[in-house]
């Protein structure tokens, strides 16, 4: 009988542990949970991170695009413009040459005109000297 008491505190000291053993094994099966769920959401984020992130790079890639056509087209219509510019100075100088001719042509006429003039002046007086003789 002594030998069954001793079993049976021993039995009833046990228990305690025996539940504290089975409450840590559950405890550890729901932390083992909870840290599984922690990791697949992670995973989840880390995936929409790096959805997003691919679709910035698109967005960077096609920007980027963009920005070297826009700057092709500024350097062609810069181009154009100093060839339009190299015209518009080539047409200033034929203008100014033509100018120049224009007045040299006037000065040659205004010359003529006096000339002319001169000459009508001598005839005149030749013809007054004949009619008064």
């Amino acid at each position: 009988m002594k030998l069954v008491t001793i079993a049976a505190i021993a039995a009833f000291a046990a228990t305690p542990a025996l539940a504290q053993s089975v409450i840590e094994r559950e405890q550890a099966r729901a932390d083992m949970h909870q840290a599984r769920a922690d990791a697949a959401k992670a995973q989840v984020q880390k995936e929409d991170a790096q959805a997003e992130a691919n679709a910035a790079q698109v967005d960077a890639a096609n920007n980027q695009a963009k920005a070297n056509a826009t700057q092709a087209d500024a350097d062609t219509l810069k181009d154009q413009a100093a060839t339009v510019q190299a015209q518009a100075n080539s047409n200033q100088a034929k203008a100014s040459i033509a100018q120049s001719q224009a007045d040299s042509a006037q000065a040659q006429a205004d010359q003529a005109t006096a000339n002319r003039d001169a000459a009508l002046d001598r005839a005149d007086a030749a013809r007054e000297v004949v009619h008064n003789n």
